[in-house]
């Protein structure tokens, strides 16, 4: 049984930086699947906004 005072494992939680140069800037990553899935490389994806991957995702939608 469940409940709010069972609070499972404890883990050590680890602040994220930005990368170099996106100081200030919104940000987005995909996984390697979904890049796998719309036929990218990590390389292919790097000069792609967010737009770009939504639109590739919906353009996919169904194959």
């Amino acid at each position: 049984m469940t409940g709010l005072d069972n609070r499972g494992p404890q883990r050590e939680l680890h602040v994220l930086r930005p990368l170099p140069g996106t100081e200030g800037k919104a940000t987005f990553s995909a996984s390697g699947a979904v890049l796998g899935l719309l036929g990218l490389t990590s390389a292919d994806a790097a000069g792609l906004d967010l737009a770009d991957i939504l639109r590739l995702i919906s353009e996919t939608e169904g194959d």
